[in-house]
């Protein structure tokens, strides 16, 4: 389903709600670029792989270069009752720009690698939706810094620099004074009903004041009119000068605030699905957003709608999120440049933080690579999940108002479609896996079984039986296997037949894959496939920090 930035905030309740009810959460990412070195061969005299360290290094400088330029989401559930994962996949263009309406003076730079054109237009990736259909979004860096700005154009009083008026600048001394004077004849002598005094340009009200001169006005009643207020009127035209009311002050102020938390809240855009992904504060979002516009009276949705949200934040803030992705390392950095802020500099931290952000990711490139060797072939998306394409067990379908990705060849490397790949390699691949595995589980214990049964036996009478009926996991296995270890001699008569004998011994897949508490998952939960570096993996949950003056040279990852 693709998302613009018309449909986002109406649709916004719906993509938390996926979220929430979610098994696991796929993503995936287009960016303008991913390298930043200038040449292919930029380590060419290093001797063997690079660390992990410098491999960060070039991701870190790559995010802080380049943007994301799409983000695909894929939100899977399971159905027990129907006995299927239902996906439900979304696409969004990421727009550097502001949102529609909201100034907070944001100003991204950022690039764009030829070669990276070059491969997304060969997709047929529209670079101009980036611009006219993205949606905003904001890190959290970005947040604070427009936040300290605002609290300081509030307190301007405190802040503010005094200009310094040379004695040999008569024209602005002249000017000063005349607004003294304005100010105070007035405050003196002012009738009940004459409550301010304008001040306009020397030359009369046909010109406006400019900068200088309204700040020259804001100061001198800061400095000596301390009960009165000095606010410019038409564009600043001209300046006019009121009784402070402190009521009133207030009131303008929560305003002020309010209409600035709300041209934040519209400039996270992105970033509130981030947040509902970490667990991070959701508080800010407007109910209004996701009432009808087209009912008779939009505001008697509002009870409904904020009783879903709540409860669907509570959801969101309890959940251990399980995100899954594909070759993830370099989209984990640009997720955090994006997102969160500035990249740490040593990857022990970076890795840190980001386990700390998403305590459970697994990457199926390293789900399909362990344990394999070089000459494994290539792992990426695409190859990995041709063999399950006419696998159904288990069965995972995309949701009916999410299907522009159900032909069979759907929008290769666009996000969404990535996204639902590999929503749909995880879930049975792993499932195999752990079927394999359960499988050689059992022959393991059975083997040890029959070694153990044929030595002689000394029991105390006490003692409980001594055999373990390997329970559970030999049942995946199905009968024709147990037929042929019964009488060897079966499997002769299949030889001729590859796929019978393939059949005969292939373990049995079941539906679902096993819970995240599971010890199958021991080997994959939290490692990254990083093929450039030295061992091929980034442990998320076993970083090294080096010490305080030391490299780190990356060896314990």
């Amino acid at each position: 389903m693709d998302i613009d930035h018309y449909q986002y905030r109406k649709k916004l309740l719906e993509i938390l709600r996926s979220i929430a009810n979610a098994s696991f959460v796929t993503f995936d990412l287009e960016m303008s670029g991913i390298s930043t070195r200038p040449k292919p061969g930029d380590r060419t005299y290093d001797v063997g792989k690079a660390t992990l360290q410098q491999q960060y290094d070039e991701i870190k400088s790559a995010a802080e270069t380049f943007q994301i330029l799409q983000m695909g989401l894929t939100c899977v559930e399971e159905d027990r009752e129907k006995e299927y994962y239902l996906a439900r996949p979304y696409n969004f263009y990421v727009s550097p720009k502001s949102a529609e309406g909201v100034d907070l003076r944001l100003d991204r730079i950022f690039s764009f690698s030829s070669s990276a054109c070059d491969f997304l237009t060969k997709n047929n990736f529209s670079f101009g939706k980036v611009f006219s259909d993205g949606v905003p979004y904001m890190s959290r860096d970005e947040e604070y810094e427009c936040r300290e700005e605002f609290n300081q154009r509030a307190d301007k009083k405190a802040k503010m620099e005094n200009i310094t008026i040379a004695s040999n600048d008569s024209a602005t001394l002249d000017f000063y004074r005349g607004v003294r004077r304005t100010i105070t004849m007035w405050h003196k002598t002012r009738k009940p009903k004459a409550d301010f005094v304008n001040i306009s340009h020397p030359d009369g009200n046909l010109v406006a004041l400019n900068g200088f001169q309204r700040r020259l006005v804001y100061q001198l009643v800061r400095n000596e009119f301390p009960t009165l207020q000095a606010q410019a009127r038409k564009d600043g035209t001209f300046m006019q000068i009121t009784e402070v009311d402190d009521y009133k002050e207030a009131q303008y102020q929560l305003r002020k605030l309010r209409g600035f938390n709300d041209q934040i809240a519209k400039q996270k855009g992105l970033r509130w699905i981030f947040e509902a992904l970490v667990g991070g504060d959701l508080s800010d979002i407007d109910p209004d957003w996701f009432a009808s516009k087209t009912s008779d009276n939009p505001k008697d949705q509002l009870p409904a709608i904020k009783k879903e949200l709540a409860q669907i934040i509570a959801t969101l803030m309890r959940k251990k999120h399980v995100i899954v992705g594909h070759n993830l390392l370099m989209d984990l950095g640009f997720i955090y440049k994006t997102f969160i802020g500035v990249l740490p500099a040593k990857v022990g931290h970076f890795q840190q933080m980001v386990h700390e952000h998403f305590p459970v990711v697994i990457d199926t490139k390293y789900l399909a690579t362990h344990n394999t060797d070089a000459m494994n072939p290539r792992a990426n998306l695409k190859d990995l999940l041709e063999p399950f394409k006419k696998v159904h067990v288990p069965l995972i379908v995309l949701h009916e108002e999410h299907t522009a990705y159900g032909a069979a060849y759907g929008k290769e490397h666009e996000a969404g479609f990535d996204s639902w790949m590999t929503a749909e390699l995880f879930v049975k691949l792993s499932a195999k896996l752990y079927s394999t595995s359960q499988a050689s589980f059992c022959l393991a214990e059975e083997d040890s079984k029959y070694q153990y049964s044929s030595l002689p036996q000394h029991r105390s009478p006490h003692q409980g039986p001594t055999s373990r009926s390997c329970t559970g996991p030999q049942d995946m296995l199905p009968p024709s296997y147990h037929a042929t270890q019964l009488n060897p001699k079966a499997a002769i008569i299949h030889d001729t037949d590859e796929e019978a004998a393939v059949a005969a011994t292939e373990p049995k897949v079941q539906q679902w894959i096993p819970d995240m508490g599971d010890r199958f998952w021991d080997v994959y939960i939290n490692k990254l496939r990083a093929n450039a570096v030295q061992g091929g993996v980034c442990d998320l949950a076993s970083p090294v920090i080096a010490e305080e003056g030391e490299e780190d040279d990356g060896e314990d990852y």
